[in-house]
C-alpha cells in the first residue's frame, strides 16, 4: 500500500495514508451511487490516472489471489477515501438474513 500512496498527487498523499492507517471501513466492491457527473468524472480521473501510476510498480504478471486483484483493492480502498473527503456521503448499512435459518412456511 505504501509503494500505491508515494505516486499520489502531493495533495492526496498524507490525507490517504491517514486514512488508510486510521479508518476501518470501506466501500466494497466499488459501489457507490452518484447524482453528479461532474463529481463522478473527478472521481474516474483521480482514481484512473493513481492506478495508471501504479503500474509501473505492480505491473501486470500477477499471479495469487492476493496478488491478482491489486488493483481493486487499491481502489476499493480510494472510494472510502475520495467519496468521504470530497462529497458528503450518506453510508447505508449492510443486513444479511440468512434463509436457511428461518424458511417461511407459506400456506396453500
Amino acid at each position: 500500500m505504501d509503494k500505491a500512496i508515494n505516486v499520489l498527487d502531493r495533495n492526496k498523499k498524507n490525507d490517504f495514508k491517514e486514512f488508510v492507517n486510521n479508518k476501518h471501513s470501506f466501500n466494497r466492491e466499488n459501489m457507490f451511487i452518484c447524482k453528479s457527473k461532474k463529481l463522478m468524472n473527478e472521481y474516474f480521473l483521480s482514481v484512473f490516472s493513481w492506478l495508471e501510476r501504479c503500474e509501473p510498480i505492480f505491473g501486470f504478471n500477477l499471479r495469487g489471489y492476493e496478488k491478482t486483484r491489486i488493483y481493486t483493492y487499491l481502489a476499493e480502498r480510494y472510494i472510502s477515501y475520495w467519496f468521504n473527503k470530497y462529497s458528503k456521503p450518506l453510508n447505508w448499512s449492510v443486513f444479511f438474513y440468512d434463509t436457511k435459518k428461518n424458511k417461511l412456511k407459506l400456506k396453500k
